[in-house]
């Protein structure tokens, strides 16, 4: 029996079809069909692969070492590296690796999100100016009507903004239709909006930093750890690592 057909035997012993794993374990039901049929060729990058198969491992009650071991070696053979973050010691060295090209270019984007951010700040302090203007109005003629004013702020939908600081492995799905899935380097900033749910599964939780409707949110994770987190159109977000 080949490793694919044991996780597939045993999800059906176990009475699992594929979509109620995905809605347990918040992996595509694409990836879960890739395992099932030892198709690896088609997996995410291998530190998330990793992720995907101890979270589907501990669903079906197997050995997640175990399973984890025979996947790298059918996947990624005897050669595998294992999950490890290179880090830079030596600042001189990495300096001597930028190239200028990529400073300048760095310098000028500092510049342009400095100045857009001032451009909007005042776009947004005259706004506010003129929203708190203060008006006479004849209490006796035209009643406040608070209930009215809640409905009209109450905000609708879904906006999520997501800064990236370091480079991720990212999945989105909005309103149940996937939007992206791949590697989105570091220094790039996505929105995505919907009318229900935005969905993300971050290969590194702590090299994203999330705006959910104009509301930072704390950090999904720390870096390098795979996170599910599903935000609602009610304010009512839930999530699942």
């Amino acid at each position: 029996m080949s490793w694919g057909e044991i996780l597939r035997k045993e999800r059906e012993k176990l009475g699992y079809t594929l979509e109620k794993v995905e809605e347990e374990t918040k992996i595509r039901k694409y990836y879960l069909e890739m395992m099932e049929n030892d198709d690896f060729t088609s997996l995410p990058p291998q530190v998330y692969a990793i992720g995907f198969v101890k979270r589907y491992a501990k669903l079906l009650n197997l050995d997640e070492n175990h399973m984890v071991s025979e996947f790298k070696l059918l996947a990624y053979g005897k050669e595998h590296h294992e999950d490890t973050v290179i880090v830079h010691t030596n600042p001189v060295n990495l300096k001597r690796k930028i190239p200028w090209r990529n400073v300048v270019y760095g310098v000028v984007f500092l510049m342009i999100v400095l100045w857009a951010g001032n451009y909007l700040a005042g776009i947004i302090t005259d706004n506010g100016v003129k929203n708190n203007t203060p008006q006479i109005v004849d209490k006796q003629k035209e009643p406040a009507k608070p209930a009215e004013k809640t409905t009209e702020n109450k905000p609708q939908g879904v906006k999520l903004e997501v800064k990236v600081i370091q480079n991720c492995w990212l999945n989105i799905i909005v309103d149940g239709v996937s939007q992206y899935t791949g590697i989105v380097p570091a220094g790039e900033n996505r929105i995505y909006e919907g009318k229900k749910s935005v969905y993300i599964n971050a290969g590194n939780a702590g090299g994203i930093e999330i705006t959910f409707n104009g509301v930072k949110q704390s950090p999904l994770g720390a870096s390098g750890q795979v996170v599910d987190k599903e935000f609602l159109a009610d304010n009512q977000d839930s999530g699942q690592e």
